[in-house]
């Protein structure tokens, strides 16, 4: 392990700070003159800044007047690429705002990362701040350009959505959920009641959320006995005198409650705006883990032989508890032509588990070894005691953010853009075992900077080398240091050019030498029962899986490339075209352990654990280090969005309780692996994930759904190509095929106040919301056909997937 570095070395905190102030005093050296107001103009252009100093409209085949539009409330300093309206929104029969960034997660340009969030324009502290409104709290949602994380100071290659909302709204929500899978033996409830209010530029909201599921037991399933537990049965019932059932001492599914707390408000504090966030939360799961027997051995006819005993109602269990809280504050105005903001928060969480590993009969054994008379084998058993296995963690961090944005200079094309962020953070973690030794205690300080700049080259609206159409370069700059780790540093750039109105394409490069962060070498044991397929066993087993720091990780590099063009033949959003390339190529870098094939496990012996039988008893799934690791994918697109238009006298809006139009919406996204491969150290082989670890090439996911105000439907499915895991000759030269399978979900949902006929006064409908969602409709799961020598048996549909088709029935109320 490289050793630690207990402070922080003097030179690159000198130089990453040279860079920094460079940045935030420099800058400002090359402002150009302020472009008065009677300057500013909307731009209509896709993609382009919105803001009157940067662009003339997009059109430029108009002639006549310059009409000077003033910025709509709410509104980014980037154009959006797709708006929704109200109209829209509400097409989508979404509870909260959080659910509507899920649904729409297709018309954002992809599904690899959560999307960043503003607020009317501005950064947030959290996502969590706002994703709790409810849906009809918004007027407008725009989907900004990919250039927009730079310009916002976020890292490249995110995308960013902005919320507008209503200036005026007050709303208090319940809402209540039930799932249920039509095989039986489990239930899913959910019951969430919160308050919103928006008042102009101040708002605030209340949430509380609280769940429960019940158990799935193996005994609700089709299950196999596990070849252990049937072992030991003849004896069992033997001794107890009536038939056992091994299975209903397991779960497939454990039982699980949650409450958590949000409260959040934002309010105006002259030219700045103020906010600040709090939640908790508490979660509980158990989950059985197997029959509560123990055992001793007795001399019978010469031979030794074992006897067994349910010595207790209750089964095993593994029982994990988390709790967490957080807090934030965060201001954000104008300072000297800069708009900034400065935000600190404050984390803490706290994990205990414990798992019951048997009984501790080693003091009966004793008895029987000296031929105690007072204790009869056969007869009842005195108490034996419980072997529990515990173990708690706790992490905290309170870090704080600036960031400051600004126009720098100007340049024919368009103002030039800069975008400076600071973070600091300490971080520390404590994890300590059953018998109540600390095992360790660790504690880090991170300092970080990132520096954007976006450059207009070409613009043809302002005919600024017009043949060329608009042309655009990001630049950043990341340099980031942490107590025991390296100096990290990344860069980006990126080109985007639009040589037609109805076409963009954009290219980025990137580098970065990456180290461990706190998290990955520190970060809190957690031990959790999992539920995977064992290959070396054939079966599905639950072993404990250990998450948490790895303090021998180490750095690496990281590579990347992408390309992509975006066509929209049609005027408006009604059709867009995407296809985009991606290459990745990291060395040393750090990744989560893989799936657990049988070539990861002769990779990393060490981390997996068997008892004498071979059953899998537990993982070490803490971060890895990998030698190299190689992907190439190629994304491509078709996105449908129309809504129809209704026509009304001059243009005027429709009246209040009409029939809303409807919206049509339809993705379909198709990803192509090109290669997956890598090396875990020198001297293994190349893993090919393609081909032997279980990676489809090709998966397609459809999303539609057409709806209005009122009443709507969607489906979505996800289909994945063939697969295939391979183990060598050494494993047992077996293969695993995968045949490729699609899932389908159905959604629907109504608002029976917007239906023809009823009565608009307030009633039993007022604000009503009832959807029906029917996961897996078509009952299908992943089969798996086994080939070779070493083959044992087929597996059912239930080891493959226990809960099959599920319905979940959600009503929602407005007070």
């Amino acid at each position: 392990m490289r050793g630690a570095v207990d402070q922080f070395r003097t030179g690159n905190w000198s130089a990453s700070l040279i860079v920094l102030a460079l940045c935030l005093v420099g800058v400002p050296r090359c402002e150009a003159r302020t472009v008065p107001a009677t300057d500013k103009i909307a731009a209509t252009g896709e993609g382009r800044d919105a803001t009157a100093e940067d662009q003339l409209p997009a059109d430029d085949e108009q002639d006549g007047p310059i009409v000077v539009t003033a910025k709509r409330w709410g509104q980014a300093n980037l154009a959006s690429e797709r708006e929704l309206d109200e109209d829209q929104i509400g097409a989508y029969g979404a509870n909260s705002i959080g659910e509507l960034i899920e649904d729409i997660t297709p018309l954002i340009g992809g599904v690899r990362d959560t999307p960043i969030l503003l607020v009317n324009g501005r950064r947030i502290g959290s996502s969590t701040e706002i994703t709790g409104y409810p849906a009809e709290a918004l007027d407008r949602l725009a989907i900004l350009p990919p250039e927009a994380a730079a310009r916002y100071g976020y890292a490249a290659g995110q995308r960013v959505v902005n919320l507008e909302l209503k200036k005026n709204f007050a709303s208090t929500d319940g809402d209540a959920s039930l799932a249920v899978p039509l095989a039986g033996g489990r239930t899913s409830s959910q019951l969430s009641v919160a308050r919103s209010v928006i008042d102009g530029d101040t708002r605030w909201n209340v949430q509380v959320t609280g769940s429960y599921e019940t158990p799935l037991l193996k005994s609700e399933r089709n299950i196999p006995v596990r070849p252990d537990a049937a072992a030991i049965l003849p004896s069992l019932e033997a001794a107890e005198g009536h038939p056992v059932e091994p299975n209903r001492f397991e779960t497939l599914a454990p039982e699980t409650r949650s409450l958590n707390l949000n409260i959040g408000v934002v309010r105006p504090v002259g030219d700045f705006f103020l906010s600040l966030n709090a939640s908790a939360g508490e979660n509980r799961s158990t989950q059985l883990t197997g029959m509560p027997v123990a055992a001793i051995a007795i001399s019978a006819a010469g031979e030794r032989e074992m006897l067994y005993r349910l010595v207790s109602d209750r089964a095993l269990q593994s029982r994990q508890r988390s709790t967490n809280y957080t807090a934030s504050a965060s201001l954000s105005g104008p300072i000297a032509g800069w708009q900034t903001s400065l935000s600190a928060s404050y984390s803490s969480s706290r994990n205990s588990n414990a798992n019951d590993t048997g009984y501790d009969s080693a003091e009966l054994q004793r008895r029987v070894d000296a031929g105690d008379p007072s204790f009869d084998p056969s007869g009842r058993w005195p108490f034996i005691p419980l072997i529990t296995d515990r173990n708690r963690s706790n992490a905290q961090t309170i870090g704080a953010t600036f960031n400051a944005s600004r126009s720098i200079f100007k340049l024919p094309a368009g103002a030039a853009n800069t975008n400076v962020t600071i973070n600091a953070s300490h971080s520390r973690s404590g994890f300590a075992a059953s018998e109540g030794i600390l095992k360790g205690r660790f504690a880090s300080n991170r300092l970080e900077g990132r520096w954007t700049l976006t450059i207009p080259v070409a613009n043809r609206a302002l005919d600024i080398l017009a043949p060329l159409g608009d042309l655009g370069v990001d630049l950043s700059m990341e340099i980031g240091m942490e107590r025991r780790t390296g100096t990290r540093h990344k860069w980006d750039a990126a080109v985007r050019w639009a040589p037609l109105s109805v076409i963009d394409l954009r290219a980025s490069v990137g580098r970065e030498n990456v180290e461990p962060l706190f998290e990955q070498l520190y970060g809190p044991r957690i031990e959790l029962i999992t539920r995977l397929f064992d290959f070396v066993q054939q079966e599905y087993v639950q072993p404990i899986s250990v998450f948490g720091g790895n303090p021998d990780l180490e750095g690496g590099s990281i590579d990347t490339l992408s390309a992509s063009a975006t066509m929209r033949p049609f005027k408006g959003d009604i059709a867009t075209l995407n296809i985009e390339y991606r290459r990745r190529v990291a060395r040393g870098g750090i990744a989560s352990l893989p799936t657990l094939t049988p070539d990861i496990e002769a990779a990393f012996p060490e981390r997996v654990v068997r008892d004498a039988s071979g059953r899998l008893i537990s993982i070490d799934a803490r971060p890895i280090n990998i030698s190299d690791d190689r992907a190439e994918t190629i994304t491509s697109g078709l996105t449908l969005l129309y809504t129809a238009k209704r026509k009304t006298p001059a243009g005027e809006p429709l009246p209040p309780g009409s029939p809303r139009p409807w919206t049509f919406s339809l993705s379909l996204i198709h990803s192509w692996q090109l290669a997956s491969k890598m090396v875990i150290r020198p001297g293994l082989p190349v893993l090919d994930r393609l081909r032997d670890s279980g990676l489809p090439r090709h998966n397609v996911a459809l999303n539609l759904a057409v709806g209005r105000r009122g009443m709507g439907a969607s489906v979505n499915a996800n289909w994945n190509g063939p697969a295939r895991v391979r183990s060598d000759a050494a494993a047992g030269a077996t293969e695993f095929r995968y045949p490729s399978w699609a899932q389908f979900n159905l959604g629907l949902f109504v608002e029976p106040e917007r239906w023809r006929g009823i009565s608009r006064a307030r009633n039993w409908a007022s604000n009503l919301r009832i959807s029906l969602d029917v996961q897996n409709i078509l009952n299908g799961y992943q089969e798996v056909t086994v080939l070779g020598a070493t083959r044992r048996r087929g597996l059912t549909r239930d080891e493959i997937d226990p809960l099959g088709r599920t319905i979940r029935l959600n009503i929602r109320k407005q007070f």
